[in-house]
């Protein structure tokens, strides 16, 4: 039997972090004032007894993997309590048991629904974890070869399924681009903990200017290479990224600003055997990187972890010819190539005077 218990913290009532901490195998919610729900599954032969007392029951029976799923609700504690103090513990007969605590957060559109908070596998899990988060990075100088480095804890990742792999879609504008060929050995993959270029389009000519360029720019699907699943590591994981500047045009300043956006991360997992895929007509499908995966493909996003400012969009300068100094190098070229046309008929002159 597998339980996962979420609750969702009411928006006039405060909250501290003390109020939940992991305990050994046990999770102890104190004077928590949230709403709760319990939701179980169970092979039909169990009975579950932690039902009492509850607002409703929703039972689901799946034909497929002979199983029925059981959720019970409680809009609030007991009569008599107005929050929820209790020890939620891992018993052995438990597959696992997932805990979340929730609270409404602002959405993106007025019409969807956005919740955030910790979530933890008791038993599995020693600390609070608020969800799976990447950190996105340029490390400086970063000169015409930037290196983008996405961080992530170790932590969050043994909780992935085995079958499910790490990817990042990067959006590049014109003045940056990949180089697939650097990414075309597995020595230098691995040493980058990348895997591989899922998929490359756009504009990918290496050699090309940025003023020669006449594409907005490339996307990028790469496929990351995280640890093993039973990997016992603690701490943060890094992948790089290795991106290129193309040649931009000269500035007064000699310094050029270009703006990257933070890679979108997510888990790409295929559907169980029992999983309904159903299709939504007003869905807009295949847009994106979505139709880069098989329609089975259940995807699990990784939410960014602003530090500093609140922009997803790294701003580099990058080093350019200045102004100042253009008419002086066009001169000074024009010159060196005067000088090595007149050097060569000079030696062919030369040539054909000699009997």
């Amino acid at each position: 039997m597998r339980e996962r218990i979420t609750f969702v913290h009411r928006l006039n009532a405060s909250f501290n972090h003390g109020q939940v901490r992991v305990d050994g195998d046990s999770l102890l919610v104190q004077s928590l004032v949230a709403s709760r729900q319990d939701r179980l599954t169970f092979a039909l032969q169990e009975l579950p007894p932690e039902l009492h007392n509850a607002d409703y029951l929703d039972l689901d029976y799946d034909a497929t993997s002979q199983t029925l799923v059981l959720t019970s609700f409680w809009h609030a504690p007991a009569p008599m309590s107005e929050a929820w103090t209790e020890r939620i513990t891992h018993f052995a007969g438990r597959a696992k048991v997932e805990v979340g605590v929730l609270a409404n957060e602002q959405a993106v559109e007025v019409e969807e629904l956005s919740m955030g908070g910790y979530l933890v596998v008791i038993g599995e899990e020693k600390q609070l974890n608020n969800g799976n988060l990447f950190f996105a990075s340029f490390g400086f100088p970063t000169g015409l070869h930037p290196n983008l480095q996405i961080s992530l804890s170790h932590t969050r990742m043994k909780t992935v399924q085995p079958s499910c792999a790490l990817h990042a879609y990067l959006t590049l504008p014109s003045s940056v681009f990949l180089d697939k060929y650097q990414l075309s050995s597995a020595n230098f993959l691995k040493s980058v903990n990348l895997h591989s270029i899922r998929a490359l389009s756009g504009e990918t000519d290496l050699e090309a200017p940025d003023w020669s360029v006449s594409k907005w720019g490339s996307t990028v699907l790469l496929e990351l290479a995280p640890p093993k699943h039973d990997s016992n590591r603690e701490g943060v994981w890094h992948a790089t990224l290795p991106l290129h500047f193309r040649y931009l045009s000269p500035t007064a300043e000699a310094v050029n600003q270009v703006e990257i956006p933070w890679p979108t991360v997510f888990w790409a997992c295929p559907a169980g055997e029992g999983a309904e895929m159903s299709v939504n007509p007003f869905d807009r499908a295949n847009l994106g990187y979505d139709g880069l995966f098989g329609p089975r493909t259940i995807f699990y996003h990784l939410q960014p972890k602003l530090s500093g400012n609140d922009s997803l969009v790294e701003r580099l300068e990058v080093p350019v010819l200045e102004l100042s100094s253009l008419e002086r190098i066009e001169n000074e070229t024009m010159t060196v190539v005067l000088v090595g046309v007149l050097w060569i008929i000079w030696k062919l002159i030369k040539i054909f005077r000699k009997p």
